[in-house]
């Protein structure tokens, strides 16, 4: 079984089929249903006995009542027609064969034959007639036939029409002959059903004789090949419409998938260069119309990604340029150049572009690895009064700039990455500290508003300029004080912590500080997190 999994699994079976298979496949039922027909077949045969006892039941107590009084059967006074009267006229009525037998075992009359003329003539009811359609009757000779292809064989005894046959052929009036009650069904040569019921007449708990009910098993037969016909009548109107529904479902559900399938070919062909039409699928109010509006989203950034990349290889290109372009002009004029001095200065040039080179190699490399190591980041909760508290510390030891913290709360929570919001609080303030003057003061304050949390770090330095405050969190973008040596820092570093800082849910940006004359006192960048409880 295992192995025949694992070979299915390995075949290709395309969804639309997979869908179809699954929804029709209670319909596939319908074979197995039709064998379990035997069992209600078994169900109607036992009924079909019990109702034909019945009626030889009230048969054998009148004969046993004429015998008792006249003795009709011992000698053999009992007519075929004298017995068909004596059949109730219920249930089967003139259908039903009543043969009676003596004592021992002597065929004394039979309902359908006349005791007058010899041989016995046989008499058969006339067939029910029914106005059946040609459909109708093609529908039911179909059904009767499948019944008979996939029922499994009865394998019953013969049983035979003719006159006088002896107790070999009829072994259950040898039985009744002895007292007991003997039901025994059988097939003629073309396989339709015959019920017998051989029935002892006693009289003084004596055996006078036996009576044996024959019934043709045709109504059973018919009433089931009607209810199998009823039943294929309703299982093709259920065929019809699980299929209708399994062809609906599967080119609503296929089509757009492979409609999706088609347009990232496209996508992946064209390097993004398409833009994709996926209008009518995103107007769907279902799960396909969110899938194609999440695909469409996926595309948007995908192709704002490539853009992004595009132009941070410009930006790297550009930045690497100058520098590059420094040294090859000093390391060509070099050679030429005799004086010493002057060979000394282009030397120093040199070794500044070199370092500045290799500033901006290790950020571009730390800028360039941020998204992917942002998307692994760790996350956890985080006491951002306790890290400010460190953070500050540490860095009043090291930067020319008195740094006081003010907080509102105590305990302050955020979640986040705590090495990550670090690094980006620790370039605030030495970014502040790079453009205040010596003694200069940094303000570091944390409020909480409802459920966010504001972190403002206030410098007492230029501010920014008018281009400059629109264009700071660009990557390279750098305005840096006069007496700062050229090269020093790459313009890297607010825009990593503007992607760090967005990369927590949290936003970032900055501002001048201006007194009541509406001049510059200083520079804030304010950043809002999201509060945990």
């Amino acid at each position: 079984m295992a192995k025949i999994i694992k070979f299915l699994r390995k075949i290709y079976f395309p969804l639309k089929t997979r869908i179809l298979v699954i929804i029709l496949l209670p319909v596939l039922l319908y074979p197995i249903i039709i064998i379990y027909f035997n069992k209600y077949q078994d169900i109607l045969i036992r009924s079909e006995f019990a109702a034909i006892e019945r009626q030889g039941l009230t048969l054998t107590k009148a004969l046993a009542l004429a015998e008792n009084q006249y003795g009709l059967i011992q000698r053999n006074q009992v007519s075929s027609p004298a017995l068909q009267s004596l059949i109730p006229k219920v249930k089967y009525g003139s259908n039903i064969r009543a043969r009676l037998f003596d004592m021992y075992g002597n065929l004394i009359a039979d309902t359908k034959a006349s005791m007058k003329y010899s041989p016995f003539v046989k008499v058969s009811p006339l067939p029910l007639v029914k106005n059946n359609s040609p459909l109708e009757t093609y529908l039911t000779s179909f059904v009767s036939l499948f019944s008979n292809l996939i029922s499994k064989p009865l394998n019953l005894p013969l049983y035979k029409d003719n006159i006088g046959l002896t107790l070999d052929n009829y072994p259950e009036i040898i039985i009744a002959l002895k007292g007991k009650i003997t039901k025994v069904l059988r097939q003629d040569a073309n396989n339709k059903l015959f019920l017998s019921v051989a029935l002892p007449i006693k009289n003084i708990r004596m055996v006078r004789g036996a009576v044996l009910l024959s019934v043709s098993g045709e109504k059973i037969e018919q009433e089931l090949i009607d209810l199998e016909t009823e039943l294929f009548k309703a299982f093709g109107l259920i065929l019809l419409a699980t299929f209708s529904l399994a062809f609906y479902f599967g080119r609503s559900i296929t089509n757009p998938i492979i409609k999706l399938a088609k347009e990232a070919d496209k996508i992946s062909e064209d390097k993004m260069q398409k833009t994709v039409n996926l209008t009518e699928l995103k107007a769907r109010k279902d799960e396909i119309g969110n899938l194609a509006k999440s695909f469409f989203q996926m595309t948007r950034e995908l192709q704002s990604r490539i853009d992004h990349i595009a132009e941070f290889a410009a930006d790297v290109a550009h930045e690497l340029k100058n520098p590059i372009s420094s040294i090859r002009s000093a390391s060509e004029t070099i050679g030429k150049i005799k004086n010493i001095k002057e060979q000394t200065q282009l030397i120093k040039v040199i070794q500044n572009d070199v370092a500045r080179v290799d500033r901006l190699i290790n950020d571009i490399s730390a800028a360039s690895r941020l998204d992917a190591e942002l998307s692994r980041i760790e996350m956890t909760k985080i006491d951002i009064t306790d890290l400010l508290s460190t953070l500050i510390d540490i860095r009043s030891s090291t930067i020319n700039c008195n740094i006081y913290f003010f907080k509102e709360v105590d305990k302050c929570y955020i979640w986040g990455n705590e090495n990550r919001v670090a690094q980006v609080f620790d370039n605030l303030i030495q970014n502040a500290a790079s453009f205040s003057t010596k003694n200069c003061t940094i303000d570091v304050r944390l409020e909480k508003k409802l459920d966010k949390i504001i972190i403002l770090v206030e410098d007492n330095g230029p501010g920014f300029s008018e281009v400059g405050i629109n264009k700071i969190f660009d990557r390279f973008y750098t305005e840096r004080p006069k007496a700062e040596k050229f090269g020093n820092h790459s313009g890297l570093g607010l825009s990593i912590s503007k992607q760090i800082v967005e990369a927590h849910g949290a936003t970032i940006e900055v501002f001048n500080r201006l007194d009541k004359k509406r001049k510059c006192i200083g520079a804030t960048v304010k950043t809002v997190f999201k509060a945990l409880k």
